[in-house]
């Protein structure tokens, strides 16, 4: 529970560093309490950059404010650096501090307290307890609807729209793609690999397998390079194709970690349906 009883007492958010594009929204609820009333109140603003915005004011004297909800959502481009905190006259208590990733969101519950929503709308579940990673559980990030290479230029990488997640500068991930995808024709091959939208492969790792024939498989293991393979495989089936890539990524600068496919036939579609789906965890 978070409460404000003094009327020196604000609730105060601050970025760590300027946005590149738009301000981090803030709403904020509560109720304030006397010995004689009781109201509901609210808070609609933005952060602006470095400098202190206040969430929740101060109360009236011989008032408690009761903070039931907050929601910070980074509607920047970039990941943002949260400090959520209370100015006591002057004197300031950080009570969570967090990066958020593009369109991720902070949340106070009261009697919940603090979490963060991933861009899926899911709770982050990893944490780090002192220099022991640990976590109780993964994300996952299902892909919404099909996206197709049809590419006139055979060989031609695309993102698979819509199936990725935020990465940060330094932090270790693991992940797992699970990608069901048809194909055009049976001699229509393909290839899967992963790009990053900043910074390099230089800590990626990862085995990746997906269909050749209705028994056989082109696995490729140790790939240490985004789009790799370079070439695609021959053949395909036509409507039960899976593909699977896992590994460790440390990224070299924030960004989006994304699967990447190709068509070995030019025109000739392959089709990453709606359902596949990407497993991952921040490990530190």
């Amino acid at each position: 529970m978070i409460i404000l009883s003094e009327t020196t007492d604000n609730l105060q958010v601050v970025l760590g560093g300027a946005i590149t594009t738009n301000q981090l929204e803030c709403y904020t609820s509560w109720r304030d309490r006397t010995s004689t009333t009781f109201g509901a109140r609210r808070t609609v603003i933005n952060t602006n950059n470095t400098t202190d915005v206040t969430i929740a004011a101060a109360p009236a004297a011989s008032t408690q404010r009761i903070i039931d909800y907050v929601s910070i959502y980074n509607n920047d481009t970039v990941n943002a650096t949260v400090t959520v905190k209370l100015d006591a006259n002057g004197t300031e208590y950080i009570l969570f501090k967090v990066t958020l990733a593009a369109t991720e969101k902070l949340e106070y519950h009261e009697g919940k307290g603090f979490r963060v929503l991933a861009s899926t709308g899911a709770m982050k579940q990893s944490i780090n307890q002192g220099a022991n990673a640990s976590s109780s559980g993964l994300t996952a990030v299902v892909l919404g609807s099909d996206v197709t290479n049809n590419n006139a230029s055979a060989n031609t990488m695309q993102d698979v729209t819509g199936l990725s997640f935020s990465v940060l500068n330094g932090k270790s991930y693991y992940f797992k793609f699970i990608i069901r995808y048809t194909a055009a024709a049976t001699t229509t091959g393909s290839r899967w690999g992963v790009n990053c939208s900043a910074g390099t492969a230089a800590n990626l790792s990862l085995t990746s397998e997906y269909t050749l024939t209705s028994t056989t498989s082109t696995r490729n293991a140790m790939v240490q390079s985004f789009d790799i393979p370079a070439a695609s495989n021959a053949s395909s089936v036509t409507t039960m194709n899976i593909c699977i890539m896992q590994g460790h990524f440390t990224p070299t600068a924030d960004g989006t970690f994304i699967a990447r496919f190709a068509s070995e036939v030019s025109s000739s579609a392959i089709v990453a349906k709606a359902g596949s789906v990407c497993y991952y965890q921040q490990l530190n």
